[in-house]
């Protein structure tokens, strides 16, 4: 503990990635016990909250980063192991301040040309794309559907789904036949999202992670004459900042990821009953007959639930 306490006083906990990633270093190798100096490093920065501090550290479970990530990054900033711990003082923290605004915003400045340049790329791909079959649209239980399909070669054939923030087309997923999935370089994928609305008044959010989850959960409400807007994000990090009102359709992955990104969101989620199934694994072991009808018995007893706790 000693060590990674010397380590921090090389990183500054203004940058938000960095701050997570130490948190996580911490938790992952020294559990609760860690919380303390963390959150005392964490008091530096000016944008510091008790509270969100808090939470987010209650987060950090399974999350897979190792203590070598913290050292790597203190290294980079000058650490050595020979280096004991002492508080840094106020004269080093206001250098790191500086150091940090001074970085990020000459990354600031690249990052947005990136973004800028994949966002055009997205609309020119898209643009070459043709409705199309696809092996990806046929593995996962939708053999008639057709997708936005790109050929950039003759022997290439990618599925395409947009990706915007807000109005903003800024990127794109494509997914090719084996299912494998990229993104294009330097494009945003924070708070990216496709949409799949019913175009209904009164329309309820749902919030998935991907796209043939999406897909098999508006055959179900469909099926079952809900109206909709499912919220495809990406990623269970994404889910897990965007979510904001309605029902979670989360992954029942053996890591827990998805169910603890549900979990953060407060609302209220459905987990496939199988250990290592999404939903669309669910649509096609059971069917839509089943699989909706299971959404509906969820569905009802959720909002009898809610019901009751806000009479």
């Amino acid at each position: 503990m000693k060590r990674a306490q010397s380590a921090l006083q090389f990183i500054s906990p203004i940058d938000r990635q960095t701050w997570i990633m130490c948190g996580m270093a911490l938790q992952s190798q020294f559990g609760d016990a860690a919380r303390d100096v963390w959150m005392e490093w964490s008091r530096q920065a000016d944008s510091f909250k008790e509270q969100d501090a808090r939470s987010v550290w209650k987060s950090f479970r399974g999350t897979g980063v190792s203590i070598a990530s913290l050292f790597h990054e203190a290294k980079q900033q000058g650490f050595k192991d020979d280096q004991h711990y002492a508080p840094p003082t106020r004269d080093q923290i206001e250098a790191q301040q500086r150091a940090v605004v001074e970085r990020q915003s000459k990354e600031g400045r690249e990052r947005h040309r990136l973004a800028q340049d994949a966002a055009k790329k997205a609309d020119w791909i898209l643009n070459q794309c043709k409705p199309e079959l696809h092996a990806y649209l046929f593995s996962k239980g939708f053999k008639e559907m057709k997708g936005l399909v790109w050929r950039p070669d003759d022997q290439t054939n990618l599925l395409c789904i947009p990706m915007y923030v807000g109005h903003d087309l800024v990127g794109v997923q494509m997914i090719d036949k084996e299912g494998g999935k990229k993104y294009l370089s330097g494009q945003v994928t924070s708070k990216a999202e496709f949409c799949i609305n019913s175009g209904l008044i009164g329309a309820t959010h749902y919030w998935v992670e991907g796209y043939a989850t999406g897909l098999s959960l508006r055959e179900c409400l469909h099926a079952l004459k809900r109206h909709y807007i499912i919220h495809i994000t990406f990623s269970a990090g994404n889910l897990k900042r965007m979510a904001h009102s309605g029902y979670v359709i989360a992954d029942h992955d053996h890591s827990g990821v998805g169910q603890v990104a549900a979990e953060s969101t407060g609302l209220p989620f459905y987990l496939p009953e199988m250990p290592g199934e999404d939903f669309n694994d669910q649509y096609r072991r059971l069917g839509l007959f089943k699989c909706s009808q299971m959404l509906r018995k969820w569905l009802q007893e959720t909002k009898e639930n809610e019901d009751w706790y806000s009479g």
